[in-house]
């Protein structure tokens, strides 16, 4: 018995594509060819391999064994190919990768334009599908490896898995949305009154999205755009009031609109994610790297670099209750204050400094306040407060 695997090929691909015509023209053959090439087959394992139907091709029970043992051989094939190649040195070859939605958007982009730069010779095919989709041509075969956010639909113990550094999934509105100006304890009350542009998610983000929008099942959540295009989604969410599901990561990942990297920063820093905050802030181009936003979000990166050691707000409070003069509390509890929603506290205590000593710490006092006029959003407490310091100043 003769086998070829070029005919496992051809029934592989006559299985898949289950009609001789069709798969003829995916093989480059003609239907007479791959006619030859099956009955060949057929012949040389003593086997029927395949029934026509109304509805086309059918593999037999015999056939079906056959397929599934072909398809781990083809495989096998490819990776002897490919191991081949490596231990000849050579950078040639051709590597199927699938990625999901989420880290496309993330990482995709870069990761080719290094391959383009570090492996001339290598041929990359990618699909972006959902990880339903890429398991299924996993276990195929037609990928060598993906990418994706498995949670929902662990792989099978036989794969192997490499974790990676985890991605951030949220919710992202427009600069200037209804929703920025909703205190937190109100946040999730109105959230609802707003319609969601989101991928198609899997179970376990849909169980997400039904706890946060309070609906008993996924067919209620207001969805009012899907699709698997990140780029698509970004762009109806910064042109209305749809609220975004996406991952931050994708969000900075966009080269063409910076103002999202510095909207994402000033979302960081809320949350008190300062140090990824930071190196958002770092990449911003010339032209906003001088705006009011990125002036005011550093002097809080600021604030909140200088109360990494400090002491808790109770103890500062202490302190300053012992001795009216330890600036040093004064200054710590101030940003303390500051920080944690208490405006007037803090900046009551700023002013004091001023009052004490404007010359300590060669004028943290003064820088303090006016660091602190760029955080505090309300015009009229910052407008009274600035009249008291030019009143002490003056």
């Amino acid at each position: 018995m003769t086998l070829s695997i070029r005919s496992l090929q051809h029934f592989a691909v006559l299985a898949e594509e289950k009609h001789f015509s069709r798969a003829a023209q995916r093989l480059h053959l003609t239907q007479s060819a791959l006619t030859r090439s099956i009955q060949a087959l057929e012949a040389s394992l003593g086997l029927v391999l395949v029934d026509r139907a109304s509805t086309g091709v059918v593999p037999t029970q015999a056939g079906r064994t056959v397929l599934e043992r072909a398809q781990r051989i083809l495989g096998e094939t490819r990776d002897l190919r490919r191991e081949a190649e490596l231990i000849r040195g050579h950078d040639t070859g051709r590597v199927s990768l699938g990625v999901g939605v989420f880290p496309a958007a993330g990482f995709l982009s870069p990761l080719l334009v290094r391959i383009a730069r570090e492996h001339p010779g290598l041929s990359v095919h990618v699909e972006v599908e959902s990880w339903q989709r890429l398991l299924d041509k996993l276990l195929q075969d037609k990928l060598d490896f993906a990418v994706a956010v498995t949670h929902s639909l662990p792989p099978p113990d036989d794969f192997a898995v490499r974790p990676l550094p985890p991605q951030h999934g949220g919710l992202f509105t427009r600069a200037g949305h209804p929703l920025q100006g909703v205190a937190r304890p109100r946040l999730r009350a109105a959230l609802g009154q707003y319609r969601l542009a989101a991928t198609d998610l899997p179970p376990r983000a849909r169980d997400y999205l039904a706890r946060l929008y309070q609906v008993a099942r996924h067919d209620e959540l207001p969805i009012a755009f899907e699709c698997d295009s990140v780029a698509a989604l970004r762009d109806v969410a910064l042109g209305s009031d749809v609220v975004l599901f996406c991952t931050r990561e994708a969000i900075a990942a966009e080269p063409d609109k910076a103002e999202l990297k510095l909207d994402l920063a000033l979302a960081l820093i809320r949350t008190g994610e300062v140090a990824e905050a930071g190196q958002l802030l770092d990449a911003l181009p010339a032209n906003l790297a001088t705006d009011d936003r990125t002036i005011r979000a550093r002097a809080r990166l600021d604030f909140h670099a200088a109360a990494a050691d400090a002491p808790p707000a109770d103890a500062l409070a202490a302190r300053v209750q012992a001795d009216g003069n330890d600036l040093e509390a004064r200054y710590l509890l101030g940003i303390r204050q500051l920080l944690g929603g208490s405006e007037e506290a803090a900046l009551e205590q700023f002013l004091e400094m001023l009052r004490i000593d404007r010359g300590y710490r060669d004028g943290l006092p003064r820088k303090a306040l006016i660091d602190a006029f760029r955080v505090v959003e309300d015009d009229d407490l910052v407008g009274r407060y600035r009249r008291r310091m030019s009143s002490l100043l003056f």
